[in-house]
C-alpha cells in the first residue's frame, strides 16, 4: 500500500517542480543581468 502513495507523491512533486522552473530560470537571468550592468556602468545596476 506504501509504493502507490509513494509513486503519486513523486509524480505530484514533479509536476509542482515543472511548474515552478521558469520562475527560477528567470529570477537566476534577472540577477546576472543586474550583475552585468553593475560592473559594466557602475552604479546600482538594473534593480
Amino acid at each position: 500500500m506504501r509504493k502507490p502513495w509513494l509513486g503519486l507523491a513523486v509524480l505530484m512533486a514533479g509536476l509542482l517542480a515543472s511548474g515552478c522552473a521558469p520562475l527560477v530560470v528567470g529570477g537566476a537571468a534577472a540577477v546576472v543581468a543586474d550583475e552585468v550592468v553593475e560592473q559594466d556602468k557602475g552604479g546600482d545596476g538594473l534593480f
